[in-house]
């Protein structure tokens, strides 16, 4: 291999970003700590990397020991997770810190999520999510969004941006230019905003305006095609990563949503995808969740393995082919080296457990005043309660549904019962993975009914009003997005969350039982 052929490998392992298969107990695979010597520009976690905190920073210091790679993970707070996938997140989700509408609290549980990313030994948080919610019925977003006015969630993804920066965490705020008027998950298929420019341009973007203004590291693309700019998925658009370049003026990192998902794989092509993805402006390649190994040891087989192979390969044929410039390659490899040797200078800051304490009553009192209701429900708990669990869909990009909330009412309400209408089939984290359902089975009785977002799931709401026609005096919780103020007309009694996260099942907790 000549020494020029040598360079533009190099330059093709920068731009890249994998999972893998691997915790601080197994180790990291032979093959990632072989690509970070060769110049590999980052990795991203998922739930299964992560053990406790000690453990994970230990594989976090052998990724960096290997060379100078940057670690990412979604750590949004609220639904998504991947530091507590099992028991939930600690801190409030966008939605309640939207709904409390209070910057400083937003500020606040930024800093605390930063400082814990940086005690687990990661660099880069993939949030916050910048998606203006004007769809309610968005299947994905929701309530990872912190609202549907454009400027609240700018001055809400400000307050993120500096506030994790300062803790020395690079923050990515996603998912350009919006993903919070669809109604398909591009986890699993392509989707398409009609919108004029002018109402991208005052909703949309005004978020993003904000971030960047604030500094952000980097921004990460959506899959969606914007037919009023092109017809390509952003992630493919060099028409609108130059609008983030020359309108908005963000010169950071521009990141992509993970290739694997199906907006990408099922239509343009993984490789493809990676080629086009690189050649339209983006400076960081996501590949995507690996999931766990397909067999054998952690250490050695998974098929993070295959799709960065797949991915390189396809690279390094673009450029000898003359389908990618060289020059964009160094272009790209320059701002991850950039942002690299940013979070390098902050990595070794002591962490600061007052803060992260700070953080945690911050989301507590967001989830305190996230609560709406109706009818007569302060209290209204007492005993035994036949507790009934309605959601039906899973979030792709939290993986599965957290029982922490029934977990936080059966506990505080001991000889409670809990039964589910649908029942789910196991799926990896964060992968795309069709549900199965025996249901709907309705309970004989209910007391209490969870429900996620009704109006984005009509077997859901059906489930409901089954269940109400049959329980007229049941209390009805919700956990998504609401519709609307007149949502769930015919519950008598119910409770708007604005999240499942801890703080939320412990907001309603205490509001239920009268605590």
């Amino acid at each position: 291999m000549t020494q020029a052929d040598q360079a533009v490998r190099r330059l093709a392992h920068t731009v890249l970003m994998p999972g893998f298969g691997g915790t601080g107990t197994s180790g990291p695979p032979a093959w990632l700590l072989t690509a970070i010597g060769e110049g590999l520009g980052s990795v991203c976690w998922f739930g299964h990397n992560v053990t406790d905190r000690a453990g994970t920073a230990a594989l976090a210091a052998r990724l960096h020991a290997a060379g100078d790679v940057l670690v990412a993970l979604d750590e949004e707070g609220g639904t998504v997770t991947r530091l507590h996938v099992a028991e939930g997140s600690p801190h409030a989700g966008a939605a309640s810190l939207g709904h409390a509408d209070d910057p400083a609290l937003t500020a606040a549980v930024a800093r605390s999520i930063a400082q814990e990313v940086r005690a687990y030994g990661a660099d880069l948080v993939l949030g916050p999510v910048a998606d203006v919610n004007a769809d309610p019925a968005n299947p994905v977003i929701g309530v990872r969004s912190y609202g549907a006015d454009p400027h609240l969630v700018g001055r809400h993804a400000a307050a993120f941006v500096e506030a994790a920066q300062a803790e020395g965490v690079a923050a990515c705020a996603k998912h350009f230019p919006g993903h919070g008027d669809t109604k398909t998950d591009t986890h699993a298929g392509l989707a398409v905003v009609d919108v004029s420019p002018e109402t991208l341009r005052a909703r949309e973007l005004v978020p993003f305006a904000a971030a960047v203004a604030a500094g952000a590291k980097a921004i990460m693309t959506a899959h969606i095609v914007f037919p009023a700019l092109d017809d390509a998925p952003a992630t493919l658009s060099p028409a609108v990563l130059r609008l983030l370049r020359e309108e908005l003026g963000f010169t950071g990192v521009v990141v992509s949503d993970a290739i694997d998902m199906r907006a990408i794989s099922r239509t343009i092509g993984f490789a493809e995808g990676v080629v086009r993805t690189l050649a339209a402006g983006v400076d960081l390649v996501c590949l995507g969740n690996p999931g766990m190994p397909l067999g054998g040891d952690a250490a050695d087989t998974d098929d993070g393995e295959r799709d960065f192979r797949t991915a390189l390969d396809a690279i390094l044929t673009a450029v000898a082919d003359g389908r990618l410039p060289r020059a964009r390659l160094e272009e790209a490899a320059a701002r991850v080296r950039d942002l690299a040797a940013w979070s390098a200078r902050h990595r070794t800051a002591p962490v600061d457990e007052a803060v992260l304490a700070a953080g945690h009553a911050a989301s507590a009192d967001a989830a305190r005043r996230a609560l709406s209701t109706r009818g007569d429900v302060a209290g209204a708990l007492r005993g035994r309660v036949r507790l009934v669990d309605a959601r039906r869909r899973r979030n792709i990009a939290s993986g599965r549904l957290g029982d922490h909330v029934a977990d936080t009412l059966l506990a505080r309400l001991p000889g409670s019962t809990l039964a589910a209408v649908f029942t789910r089939g196991a799926a990896t984290e964060g992968r795309v993975t069709e549900e199965t359902a025996d249901g709907p089975v309705l309970p004989e009785a209910a007391d209490v009914v969870l429900v996620g977002t009704p109006h984005a799931d009509p077997e859901q709401a059906r489930a409901l009003d089954a269940l109400l026609d049959a329980h007229p005096d049941a209390l009805v919780v919700c956990l998504g997005w609401p519709a609307g103020p007149g949502d769930l007309p015919r519950a008598r009694r119910i409770v708007f969350t604005y999240g499942d996260a801890r703080p939320n099942a412990e907001a309603l907790a205490d509001l239920l039982t009268g605590a």
